[in-house]
């Protein structure tokens, strides 16, 4: 019999999945001010494009079906949803890959100083991380946690160690590049171990087809993915509009600073995030009414922990990063203090997103991440164009993201709101709730 989700406490899943973020931004964090040694702000902002470019790929490579797999009853149709999720993969990293190549050749925002290796790297990588997304998600439906935990730190490990090892031999954006695509790799087969016996097992006694799932949720693909498109375009686009509209040294900072300030980001809102999807998953199908007070004290919670952090950043930021990454790094403080409320309502509002993908509201995060995206281009290349410099960029872009974030947050709560008992619309349930504004 496939293992049941266990009902564990929202708190103690959060716990462990922060454990294994933790362990491996901790990784991240020691081997930055080695980095910044051993490479310079242009291969820095190299390496900054090429991630640029993958987060933006990883988001589509099982066309979004991955999300999918805590949402479904039975294991039996989350299995042969996890079955449509892998097949789709290689196909999409391969088109990934060829895409990456075209931005080469075309000379588009600096792909073109990006060598050859990257294209194998790309498709390597990305097979390796679409895989691992659809485990991953398997694995936390049957609350598997601590593996999720582990493999995230030995991936990190791996990429870490392999950046170090490669700096010292001077190997400049190719060793950083092969790093990166080690440490998608890791622990990817330890999970298949894991998850295949099981998804093969749900499979077998499915008594619906792939083609049926796959209809009934369609959301995930046909809204899911252009919504996961454009948020990633927005979170990756600075990287090479300041490459192109700037010099890659200020990509370099930008990119350094998105690695800085991503780890409270990680550490913090992703374990969130995957808890609060697992649980909230599970209130909409057997208690509506806990999921508004569940939303509540979640945002709380992440306000109390964001608030001091953002507060230090923003006050300490420019010595912080001049004694730590060394005196050409000032620049990359002075956007860290700048950015830190951005990054502030990004820990809050972005865990919290999870919930339109539990009650299908993906539409309503469409409408957020237009809005997101075209803040990011007004910002950087409005900003280029009325003669702003790069800090006075980074200035409007973050103003922009903030308003954002504060504008998806109602849209949120009110999609939580909506979908609790008690309500006057009836078309308003856990799994369609009323219409998103």
């Amino acid at each position: 019999m496939v293992a049941r989700l266990h009902r564990r406490g929202f708190g103690r899943n959060v716990l462990v999945l922060a454990g294994g973020a933790a362990g491996a931004q901790a990784i991240n964090a020691a081997a930055s001010p080695l980095l910044t040694r051993f490479y310079s702000p242009f291969e820095i902002g190299q390496l900054g494009l090429f991630l640029s470019f993958m987060y933006v790929a990883s988001v589509a490579l099982s066309l979004r079906y991955e999300q999918a797999l805590v949402v479904p009853k039975t294991v039996e149709d989350a299995a042969t949803l996890a079955v449509l999720a892998i097949a789709i993969v290689p196909l999409t990293a391969l088109f990934s890959t060829v895409v990456l190549f075209a931005l080469g050749v075309l000379r588009l925002a600096g792909f073109e100083t990006l060598p050859p290796i990257a294209w194998l790297a790309a498709l390597v990588g990305l097979s390796a991380f679409g895989i691992f997304g659809v485990l991953r998600y398997w694995l936390i439906r049957l609350s598997q946690l601590r593996t999720v935990s582990e493999v995230q730190i030995a991936q990190s490990l791996g990429r870490a160690a392999g950046q170090v090892l490669f700096g010292i031999a001077s190997l400049g954006v190719t060793g950083l590049l092969v790093s990166d695509t080690i440490g998608r790799g890791l622990g990817v087969l330890r999970m298949l171990r894991l998850a295949i016996p099981t998804i093969r097992e749900g499979r077998s006694r499915s008594v619906r087809s792939i083609t049926a799932l796959a209809r009934e949720y369609w959301r995930f693909p046909v809204l899911g993915v252009p919504s996961s498109l454009l948020n990633a375009v927005a979170f990756s686009l600075p990287v090479p509009l300041l490459a192109a509209g700037y010099t890659l040294q200020v990509a370099g900072y930008f990119a350094l600073v998105q690695r800085v300030l991503g780890l409270p980001l990680t550490i913090i809102g992703a374990s969130v995030s995957d808890a609060l999807f697992a649980r909230m998953s599970e209130h909409a199908q057997h208690d509506p009414a806990a999921a508004l007070p569940l939303f509540r004290r979640t945002a709380l919670a992440l306000a109390a922990i964001g608030i001091p952090i953002a507060l230090v950043v923003a006050l300490f930021a420019r010595p912080l990063f001049t004694t730590i990454f060394g005196q050409p790094w000032e620049t990359a403080g002075l956007m860290a203090a700048i950015m830190s409320p951005w990054y502030l309502a990004a820990l809050v509002v972005s865990p919290l997103s999870r919930v339109a993908l539990v009650y299908q509201g993906q539409a309503g995060k469409l409408v957020y991440d237009v809005v997101s995206l075209v803040g990011v281009v007004a910002s950087l290349v409005g900003g280029a164009a009325l003669g702003f410099d790069a800090l006075g960029a980074v200035s409007a872009l973050a103003a922009l993201q903030i308003v954002a974030y504060g504008v998806y947050f109602v849209v949120l709560y009110r999609l939580v709101t909506r979908a609790s008992p008690g309500r006057s619309d009836p078309g308003a349930t856990a799994g369609e709730p009323g219409p998103v504004s």
